[in-house]
C-alpha cells in the first residue's frame, strides 16, 4: 500500500512538473525565435515612445486628438519611462485597437501607413501567436503625427500563427 501511495505521488508531481513546462511554453520549440514586442512600430508610427494607460477600451478603434477625447487618461514618455507627461495634441494623435492572441507567446506588430490619395491613415495590427495557451489582450496604443481634419482613420487586425524559421 505504501509503495502505490508514493508512485501515485511520484506520478501526480511528475505529471505537474511537465504540464507546467507545456504550459509556460519552455517546452515548445515552435516559439523559439520569435521576435520580441518594441515600443513603437512602423510607417508613421513616433518610435522611441511609450505609452502607458491602466485601462483598456472598448472593441472600436479609437482616435484620440484632443484632451477631451483621452478619457483612458493615456501619458507618453520620450524617456524610456523614466516621467510620463500628458500628450500634447496639438502636436500629436493617439490611435489605438483592443487585439487579442491566444498563446503561449503573442507579438503585435504595429504599422500605420498614410494614404493621401484616399485621405486616411490605415492602422495594421499583426497578431502573430505561438502556441495555444490563454488569452494575451493589447491595446496598442501609438502616437503619430497629429492627422490633418479631413483624414479618416481604418483600423486593420491581421491573425498570423508563427511558424518556426
Amino acid at each position: 500500500m505504501r509503495i502505490i501511495k508514493h508512485f501515485l505521488i511520484y506520478t501526480i508531481i511528475t505529471l505537474l512538473f511537465f504540464s507546467l513546462i507545456s504550459c509556460s511554453g519552455i517546452g515548445d520549440k515552435r516559439c523559439r525565435n520569435m521576435p520580441r514586442q518594441i515600443a513603437g512600430g512602423t510607417g508613421e508610427i513616433m518610435n522611441n515612445v511609450l505609452l502607458k494607460s491602466n485601462y483598456h477600451s472598448s472593441k472600436e478603434g479609437q482616435v484620440v486628438t484632443s484632451d477631451s477625447l483621452n478619457f483612458l487618461n493615456v501619458t507618453v514618455s520620450f524617456d524610456n519611462g523614466a516621467t510620463y507627461i500628458p500628450i500634447d495634441f496639438s502636436k500629436y494623435t493617439l490611435l489605438g485597437k483592443y487585439a487579442v492572441g491566444n498563446s503561449w507567446d503573442v507579438f503585435f506588430d504595429r504599422s500605420v501607413t498614410k494614404d493621401v490619395k484616399k485621405q486616411k491613415y490605415i492602422y495594421t495590427i499583426r497578431v502573430i501567436s505561438c502556441g495555444e495557451w490563454e488569452e494575451d489582450a493589447n491595446m496598442n496604443w501609438v502616437l503619430i503625427p497629429k492627422i490633418e481634419d479631413n483624414f479618416s482613420v481604418e483600423f486593420v487586425v491581421e491573425h498570423k500563427q508563427w511558424t518556426r524559421k
